[in-house]
């Protein structure tokens, strides 16, 4: 196959009238100057690579704007914590498929072309495991196949309740596997993804709260790919600080760096509340930070310094988190938008060379790739054609350079401006309507309703 592009985000340039040539798996094989005549498609709209989704719960999308503790109660990150347990405890496996493959359409329409599925809720309402180990995460990648988004599957690692604990609550019994049974589920897990170009595999520690240091040093020396994405929430909540300088004398991300071989493979997810001497270090890693800025927003967790930690070397990703919105555009524009507001000046993540929309845009997609695994987040040979094509007709990007388009969008639209998302060179949303969308709606449309009536 072949794709003509009019205007092409190539690394950091913008290039006109080039042609991408695809192998039968979706992959660039070359990129060259071309028509319309030499290829099979042509997009006429500004074209840039898919946004890597690096951390979404997609269960959670069941409770999005439904948190509010009601009365006069105090609320923040643990009262919300409450109410996503009590969804976590009511799903059921056809539930979470069902849902999962609802998101994954909304996150195609919004310009993901690929996620990281975060996933813990693995066994039965009271932790009993289901026959087949991996039957929650079987559910996750059936839904990533019927919605046609590529998934790299992180299945959650989950032991105890916090710092010095040696159980969970009630409430957490459906995401805990020991050692020996999570590596179980990663083998059957890979054993679901073996063989398929766009579904890969990682590991994935909560956090140090729920994952003692020695059970996860166990999990890495014997899982035998030793490559693969390692993700986990870390430096979340300053509760979280606090604890770790407690119980491990330091703090988390410090901690982790001192005691594991934290590189390019990691991906820090949220890392809200690190040290100037953290930051530093855990950039100097190449660990990419995991930045879900809407979420962190509503659950009130902090900013993340953005600015500082790209002048430091430091790499970015985006995520989608709880999902109570989704949107790229809404994802970098809230970075911006808290740089904005702590600096009291405008277009802070830029370069003299790469406006705002584009500069944020190019560093996440990049970031994101590495992050999850797969060869996404660049137009570039050996990469997958993941694309958004920007719509060229719509009345705030008509007529604008490539440039300005980018932060038109980012800045004032959303999915109403893209014109059509491609993964390994298919089409699969097209003015708004994703290929299949009739057979995924009804039953998450069903799914939600069902939850909501618990």
């Amino acid at each position: 196959m072949r794709i003509h592009c009019k205007t092409l985000l190539r690394g950091t340039q913008w290039r006109h009238d080039m042609v991408l040539h695809l192998d039968s798996g979706g992959l660039i094989t070359a990129i060259q100057a071309g028509t319309e005549r030499d290829a099979t498609a042509s997009l006429r709209g500004v074209v840039v690579p898919g946004m890597p989704n690096v951390h979404s719960h997609a269960f959670q999308r069941a409770i999005a704007g439904r948190t509010g503790p009601g009365g006069t109660e105090r609320d923040s990150f643990w009262s919300w914590r409450e109410a996503m347990y009590r969804c976590a405890n009511q799903v059921s496996p056809q539930q979470l498929g069902a849902i999962a493959a609802g998101v994954y359409v909304e996150m195609l329409k919004a310009g993901y072309t690929s996620c990281a599925e975060f996933h813990y809720i693995h066994h039965q309402a009271g932790g009993a495991a289901y026959m087949n180990l991996a039957e929650m995460s079987e559910r996750i990648i059936n839904a990533a196949s019927d919605s046609c988004i590529a998934l790299t599957l992180l299945p959650v690692l989950y032991c105890a309740a916090g710092f010095g604990e040696t159980g969970v609550s009630d409430q957490q019994r459906r995401f805990v596997n020991p050692a020996d049974q999570y590596l179980r589920l990663l083998e059957a897990c890979y054993r679901l993804v073996s063989g398929n170009p766009q579904l890969a595999l990682g590991v994935a520690p909560h956090s140090l709260r729920a994952v003692p240091g020695s059970t996860l040093q166990e999990v890495l020396q014997a899982w035998p790919h030793k490559h693969c994405p390692v993700h986990i929430h870390i430096a979340e909540q300053p509760a979280e600080i606090a604890s770790s300088l407690d119980f491990l004398g330091a703090r988390p991300v410090e901690w982790l760096l001192e005691h594991f071989p934290v590189d390019g493979h990691w991906c820090l997810i949220h890392a809200t509340h690190m040290s100037d001497a953290e930051a530093e270090r855990a950039a100097a890693s190449e660990a990419a930070a995991g930045l879900c800025p809407t979420t962190e927003a509503d659950l009130g967790d902090g900013v993340f310094r953005t600015d500082s930690w790209l002048a430091t070397g430091g790499h970015i990703a985006i995520g989608s988190d709880s999902n109570i919105r989704i949107s790229v555009a809404g994802e970098l524009r809230v970075l911006e938008y808290n740089e904005r507001l702590a600096s009291g000046k405008r277009n802070v993540l830029a370069e003299p060379a790469m406006p705002c929309g584009q500069f944020l845009y190019h560093r996440a997609a990049k970031g994101g790739g590495v992050a999850i695994g797969q060869p996404v987040g660049q137009l570039e040979v050996g990469f997958r054609a993941d694309l958004l094509e920007l719509d060229d007709g719509h009345d705030l990007l008509a007529g604008l350079p490539p440039a300005a388009q980018m932060d038109s969008w980012v800045f004032a639209g959303d999915s109403s401006m893209i014109k059509s998302v491609w993964v390994a060179g298919r089409c699969v949303v097209r003015q708004g309507i994703h290929c299949r969308e009739g057979l995924v709606g009804p039953g998450y449309a069903r799914a939600l309703s069902e939850l909501r009536s618990l």
